[in-house]
């Protein structure tokens, strides 16, 4: 089959012979692949691979120097920033040629050695990632020829269990391109790709699936030259070659290390990225090739900045065991940071918390070497995933997680695909013993019940972007809510995505339409 775009979604189906195979990672075990909402499960027969064709460990954890970056002054929090205090929406004029935008960020503010702050803004559409830096007039457009790994960019070279390959084999984005963008430290973004999958495989994912290099993410560096520094981070599973799951990069959380919204505890520069299939946790900084001539899953390697996978489950139809495994996960578009610096994810089907740990060589396990469950608690498996379906394994399809200055974690969905059971069920908060249920029209007053993304503000108040009645602010406690549209600080009704940059102050509202890009300083 040929190499097509297609906007992916990760079923995970396995049977009870997937326990005599290798582990995967994330608590449940490999099997096939099957279509998007193909109907009933198929348990198919277990990992036909080799084993693992990596070395054995070879010693201690070799660190070697944190890789920070181009800096030109101290990193600074709580200034106004370079930016204007006041709504800007930027489009063709300003330099953005292509439309939707599908990201809006920046990256840390820095104090110069005049006393100036610089701060970079960074624009994704699919095809593009674009920079406009402080002074300049319109956006610096950048795409494949400058390093990017979008269609028909393929990596330079890649290594996998059958050894290094120049070019890396089907190494670049699938149609349509570029998914998301966070911004990192200074200078530094993080562009996501849409992978390829082929459903009719039953080794999609795997060491033998022509695309297990497909997606993946880049770390886009600005060099003093003006040019890109690119790195591509391709996700694999810690223990073993053969799982290459983590292909589309659905959503991406970087930790600034400042007390965010709801964000007490704070780990600096960690980034976590949610997929298609699961969750890792990246420790960009300590990003390094493997040591020449060795294994490069080994511990000092790759495992060093990279934690591949954890995923809350839940099994179709039935409370998951041994015996009957049928284990649905994937399209984690929901990531928050609690105020224990924790990790809230929500897939399609299920939903959790991730405990922190620093270490990449054992964020993935579960349960950790302290025999507790890496995610806890965990809704799905034998409970409802903030939402309850008609069937335990039916979608819930948890779009955005965010966390108010209460504590209270909140739930919002929305569909992707066009299966009768995927249905949009509302938003739901969860104060640690139960969740409350609010319908969006009812509740909020929105024009539409499907939730694209939706994130809080620091006044406990939340911003919600349905499809298309642009965007939202309610304040849960008084039931007040104001709607923005086009024409009023946004370019257009579609919100594709929404971030908040609270490094600034005050924070700025970034968001990506169908129409181009807005950052707003003055909410109503």
């Amino acid at each position: 089959m040929g190499k097509v775009g297609k906007w992916t979604v990760a079923v995970a189906l396995c049977g009870a012979a997937c326990a005599k195979g290798v582990a995967d990672p994330g608590g449940g075990n490999t099997g096939v692949v099957t279509p998007p909402d193909a109907g009933p499960v198929d348990a198919g027969p277990a990992d036909a691979g080799p084993t693992d064709a990596g070395p054995t460990d070879a010693g201690p954890t070799d660190a070697g120097p944190a890789d920070a970056g181009p800096t030109a002054g101290t990193i600074t929090f709580g200034t106004p920033g370079p930016w204007p205090v006041a709504n800007v929406e930027y489009g063709y004029a300003d330099g953005i040629l292509e439309s939707p935008v599908v990201g809006v960020s920046t990256d840390e503010p820095v104090t110069t050695a005049d006393g100036g702050v610089t701060q970079n803004l960074w624009v994704a559409t699919n095809s593009a990632l674009y920079l406009l830096r402080p002074g300049a007039k319109k956006f610096t457009r950048f795409d494949g020829h400058d390093g990017l790994h979008l269609p028909g960019f393929p990596a330079a070279s890649c290594d996998d269990a059958q050894g290094t390959h120049k070019p890396c084999p089907n190494g670049d984005a699938a149609q349509p391109g570029i998914s998301e963008i966070v911004g990192g430290g200074p200078n530094e973004v993080f562009v996501g790709y849409y992978g390829y999958h082929d459903w009719s495989r039953l080794d999609d994912g795997t060491w033998t699936d022509p695309w297990m290099h497909s997606g993946k993410l880049d770390r886009v560096r600005l060099g003093s030259d003006g040019k890109l520094q690119v790195v591509r981070m391709d996700m694999v599973s810690n223990n073993s070659p053969e799982f290459w799951h983590n292909k589309s990069v659905w959503k991406m959380v970087y930790d600034h290390g400042i007390k965010d919204v709801g964000n007490v505890v704070s780990h600096p520069h960690e980034l976590y990225v949610g997929t298609d299939h699961g969750v890792d946790k990246i420790t960009p900084d300590l990003w390094k090739e493997p040591d020449k001539g060795t294994w490069f899953l080994l511990p000092q390697n790759q495992q060093l900045w990279m934690s591949d996978h954890l995923h809350p489950q839940a099994c179709f139809h039935h409370v998951c065991d041994g015996e009957k495994y049928t284990q649905m996960l994937g399209d984690f578009r929901g990531l928050a940071v609690d105020a224990n610096g924790d990790l809230w994810v929500g897939g399609r089907w299920a939903t959790g918390k991730i405990r922190y740990v620093a270490d990449n060589r054992i964020w993935w396990q579960t349960p950790r070497p302290d025999k507790i469950e890496a995610m806890k608690p965990a809704f799905g498996d034998g409970s409802c995933p903030a939402f309850c379906p008609p069937q335990e394994g039916d979608p819930v399809n948890i779009s955005a997680i965010t966390v108010t200055k209460d504590g209270k974690v909140w739930f919002s969905s929305g569909t992707l695909y066009n299966d009768p059971a995927d249905v949009p069920y509302g938003i739901a908060s969860y104060d640690g013993h139960q969740f409350t249920h609010y319908d969006p029209v009812r509740d909020l007053g929105m024009s539409e019940i499907h939730i694209r993304d939706m994130i809080a503000l620091p006044d406990g108040r939340l911003v919600v972007a349905g499809l298309s009645g642009g965007l939202v602010f309610w304040d849960p406690a008084t039931g007040k809510h104001t709607t923005v549209r086009a024409g009023q600080g946004i370019p257009d009704d579609g919100v594709m995505r929404i971030q908040l940059d609270m490094m600034v102050d005050p924070p700025a509202l970034q968001v990506a339409t169908r129409g181009g890009a807005a950052v707003l300083r003055v909410l109503p």
